[in-house]
């Protein structure tokens, strides 16, 4: 059995594979942070409405639209390679991201948003 060092890419892990689980990082906090803008700010929130009816299925859209075009930018990264990094390292950035955005949204309405 063979380890491989943690700053190394694994090359079990496809280009794309690493791309969107970094996309769904970002996009789980960008979401969260919208859940806040929306809540905050009622321009926001009838703005939402007005796009598509209700905010709820602009906010989807708002990220099912920035996962699949952060995954594509991402997979394209260093000439088409995609960003390089080692499995471990991708769940790591992967639960951060989720666990930031739970932690935004909950610490929002924890204080009275």
């Amino acid at each position: 059995m063979t380890t491989t060092n943690s700053s190394e890419p694994d090359a079990r892990l496809s280009k794309c594979s690493i791309a969107f689980g970094l996309s769904l990082a970002v996009t789980s906090v960008a979401s969260a942070l919208l859940v806040v803008a929306k809540e905050l700010s009622s321009n926001v929130m009838a703005g939402m409405k007005r796009l598509t009816g209700h905010h709820w299925v602009t906010h989807s859209l708002f990220a099912l639209i920035l996962f699949a075009v952060l995954g594509g930018a991402f997979s394209m990264a260093n000439g088409g390679r995609g960003i390089r990094m080692s499995s471990s390292r991708v769940v790591a950035w992967l639960a951060a991201g989720v666990i930031i955005g739970g932690m935004i949204i909950a610490g929002f309405y924890l204080l009275g948003g």
